[in-house]
């Protein structure tokens, strides 16, 4: 199944009205077939602190319970495997910004109440949006605006250090890397949600939670679309 769809994913054009995944006749939003979003893995029990799959529901991880995170709660989709993973690849590095609206769309299923006053989606360094021509982490919001009153607000964070890439980074090594990256306007929320494509350590939104948290905000959340299989 997995190699048929990243076949089909790399296999020409993408219309209007086909699949985003499978390339077939497909008109309803998102735009997903049926029977690939049958096939979409999804988190089981995840923790509600760090998203980790755990095997019974409701219960915190012993890495949260020991060492709670500085965030409220922690709502992901799916873990980062296929098919997430190439959605989430061809949004950021090959233009596909439909994938976000996509990807948004079904983050929104497994959201509730209480809502956040705005989310927040994680900025990208001027540089780093000016090559790629757009911040991934606000096309996916875009498949958020189907919640009722939900405020996107793309203004208050910046990133103002250009870092190195994280992927091959250690936990701690990411926190040092991030320091000191991020500022934030004067923050008129007290309950607000931070939103990523995936987490990995979780150092991004440690670093921004703990600078909103110094502007007096009361309530965080992280919303992701994924998140990795390692603790």
């Amino acid at each position: 199944m997995i190699k048929r769809l990243l076949t089909r994913l790399q296999s020409g054009p993408l219309w209007w009205g086909q699949c985003l995944l499978c390339r077939q006749n497909c008109q309803h939003a998102p735009l997903l077939c049926e029977y690939c979003r049958q096939d979409l893995p999804s988190l089981a029990f995840p923790c509600p602190g760090c998203a980790f799959p755990l095997s019974v529901a409701d219960a915190h991880c012993g890495r949260c319970q020991k060492q709670p995170p500085p965030w409220q709660r922690m709502r992901v989709r799916a873990p980062f495997t296929e098919p997430w993973s190439r959605l989430i690849h061809d949004l950021k590095y090959h233009g596909r910004t439909l994938n976000g609206r996509l990807l948004g769309g079904l983050l929104a299923e497994c959201l509730g109440p209480p809502w956040p006053e705005a989310v927040l989606p994680v900025p990208l360094h001027w540089w780093r949006r000016l090559r790629r021509g757009y911040n991934q982490a606000d096309e996916i919001a875009r498949g958020l605006q189907q919640l009722p009153g939900l405020k996107i607000d793309n203004r208050l964070l910046r990133r103002i250090r250009s870092t190195p890439s994280q992927t091959h980074l250690s936990r701690m090594e990411r926190r040092r890397n991030l320091h000191g990256a991020f500022a934030a306007a004067p923050c008129p929320y007290r309950h607000v949600a931070l939103l990523d494509d995936v987490i990995t350590t979780g150092a991004t939104m440690t670093e921004l939670t703990h600078l909103l948290r110094a502007q007096g905000v009361e309530r965080v959340e992280v919303w992701a679309v994924c998140r990795t299989l390692e603790h």
